[in-house]
């Protein structure tokens, strides 16, 4: 009798903490999606979708009132190639956010988002997110880039305040 109480009480418990993984898990899932601002006050919401070992991250951003149409693009990598990914994937797309939020223009191309905790040397290259072609034309749209900043295209970020003043004096 005692021995089946024993199993009973163990069940319970066994489907008391599945029920606290399903929960986590729909709170991750909840979490799979947000909106930020950059520099240049886009408004930008985001949502990341996950299939056969790659991750997607779309985003969709809107210029500020009167600053054109909004962009939509992707990025795509395989970031469960990192070996820190498994452990700490929610630090992994904080790092990642935080750098498209950084971005003047998050659906502009550039180089691959990688996080710090799985960066080059400490991960394949598949674990890069990278942007991916927009579907359509786009060539009109890329004729109206040669008029973008000079500083922006040339500098890195981190330098491009102090750039801006250089190539603003330059041109006068």
């Amino acid at each position: 009798m005692r021995l089946l109480l024993a199993l009973l009480a163990l069940a319970a418990l066994g489907a008391a903490a599945a029920a606290a993984v399903g929960a986590g898990r729909e709170a991750e899932e909840a979490a799979q999606a947000g909106r930020f601002s950059t520099p240049e006050q886009h408004r930008c919401s985001w949502e990341l979708r996950s299939a056969a070992g790659a991750s997607e991250l779309r985003l969709s951003c809107r210029p500020p009132a009167g600053g054109g149409a909004a962009r939509s693009c992707a990025y795509r990598g395989e970031p469960r190639r990192c070996p820190a990914y498994g452990a700490r994937s929610r630090q992994y797309w904080r790092q990642i956010l935080g750098r498209l939020r950084r971005r003047r223009h998050p659906c502009a191309q550039g180089g691959p988002l990688s996080a710090r905790l799985c960066g080059p040397g400490r991960a394949p290259p598949e674990a890069q997110l990278r942007l991916l072609p927009a579907p359509g034309p786009s060539p009109p749209a890329a004729a109206a880039e040669p008029t973008e900043d000079p500083a922006e295209t040339y500098c890195a970020e981190r330098w491009h305040s102090l750039c801006s003043f250089f190539v603003g004096f330059w041109e006068g």
